[in-house]
């Protein structure tokens, strides 16, 4: 897997990932720090979005024990827009022109 990094220009928080052939892979606790808030109410706005269809939780997460659970960006994207819409479209504008190049 290749490892991916993105940097949010509004507040320098970066989040690392791994990059698959069909997605970038996230930790929960990093999006959540991404976004300005703590892991537990990340896992609360992850599971609204799971439960309203915003994202396909075969596809889009990865649970483990030892390395907790795993967004997709496309997750990263739908909790992130819950949780601060600002930083939400600055990563989806990344994923739209960094990690597209990269997927393709």
């Amino acid at each position: 897997m290749t490892r991916v990094r993105y940097v949010c220009a509004s507040s320098s928080k970066s989040i690392h990932g791994k990059l698959n052939e069909h997605a970038a892979w996230f930790d929960l606790h990093q999006v959540a720090h991404l976004f300005g808030i703590r892991p537990e109410r990340a896992a609360k706005f992850l599971w609204q979005v799971g439960a309203s269809g915003e994202i396909n939780e075969e596809k889009d997460l990865k649970r483990n024990e030892r390395r907790g659970c795993l967004l997709s960006h496309r997750a990263v994207v739908a909790v992130g827009y819950h949780m601060n819409y600002g930083r939400a479209n600055a990563f989806q504008k990344w994923c739209a022109s960094e990690l597209a190049a990269l997927l393709h």
